[in-house]
């Protein structure tokens, strides 16, 4: 089988297809034909060496935390799913295989109003987007405020804040203001409009690369929560806000919020923009990891075969 994979650290051109025997499901685990990847910023970082002080991998390195795949054999006491089931696999990494294994735990079945690119992309946005609402703690009826609600992690955490009670103003660029509304939001505002939206009690800053211009400590209320997803540095203003940066914490488990997602997408109309949609090859990895590398349109980029 082919693997996407690097044995040096650099540009999106470093990928190569790597040969390797099929891995074999051990018990508790199933064998999965990769039907879709989704690509990460992550991934990208990874690819750039940034992740190496932190994360002791041997090359070549596969990245690749979400997949959609097919079942092509079961694991010794595997009840729960049956060769041919088209499931969504959240993994710590590997994904961007023609094959992988995967323990249950970790599998749900793809509901049947999600289409495939949108199965292959949710995983990590959806763990993440958990993660924020876990971290908030916020109450129903309670205002929480998202900036860059049009990117992946943003809009789910738009449609979860809404599924859970809360008031929600989505603030992102104004080409993306049609899609807001389609999400539920109580509120859409542009960036340049957002400082006249009434106070949040919490703000999630899910802007690619995380820079606001201090938009984030002007929307929240004194005493309020500022969360950001990008490692960067928020400028309060002088205001006394707790500040959460994702990722400080330990995200929610797959185990936990894989089903939560399933359930979302069975019973609402959840939806997930993809950007791109990129063919099942070497050349299909890089160009997502040069698309990675810019300020591409909001939406998730994901390898289809």
């Amino acid at each position: 089988m082919i693997r996407f994979g690097f044995n040096q650290y650099g540009a999106p051109q470093v990928f190569q297809a790597l040969e390797s025997d099929p891995p074999q499901p051990k018990p508790g685990q199933v064998q999965l034909k990769v039907l879709g990847f989704g690509l990460n910023p992550y991934d990208a970082s990874l690819r750039r060496g940034e992740q190496a002080p932190f994360r002791k991998l041997s090359f070549p390195i596969v990245p690749g935390t979400d997949v959609l795949g097919s079942v092509t054999q079961l694991g010794e006491g595997v009840t729960e799913f049956a060769v041919g089931d088209v499931v969504i696999n959240y993994r710590p990494i590997g994904g961007y295989s023609e094959y992988v294994t995967a323990s249950v735990g970790k599998v749900i079945k793809k509901p049947a109003l999600l289409g495939d690119a949108a199965a292959a992309g949710l995983g990590q946005v959806g763990i993440a987007a958990y993660s924020i609402l876990q971290q908030l703690n916020l109450a129903s009826g309670q205002t929480l405020a998202v900036l860059g609600a049009s990117g992946g992690v943003g809009a789910l955490v738009v449609q979860m804040a809404k599924h859970e009670g809360l008031r929600v103003l989505a603030i992102a660029g104004s080409a993306s203001q049609p899609y807001l509304e389609s999400l539920g939001a109580d509120q859409v505002a542009t960036y340049d409009a957002a400082p006249n939206l009434a106070a949040a009690d919490a703000t999630v800053n899910a802007i690619n690369g995380g820079d606001d211009h201090g938009l984030g400590s002007v929307i929240t209320k004194v005493g309020g929560t500022l969360l950001t997803t990008a490692y960067r540095t928020p400028d309060l203003q002088g205001k006394n806000l707790k500040l959460i940066q994702l990722g400080d914490d330990r995200p929610a488990k797959a185990e936990v919020v894989l089903p939560y997602l399933a359930e979302l997408a069975t019973t609402t109309s959840l939806s997930i923009q993809i950007t791109e949609r990129l063919p099942f090859s070497v050349a299909g990895v890089v160009q997502g990891h040069e698309l990675l590398e810019t300020h591409h349109a909001p939406g998730k980029l994901v390898v289809l075969r």
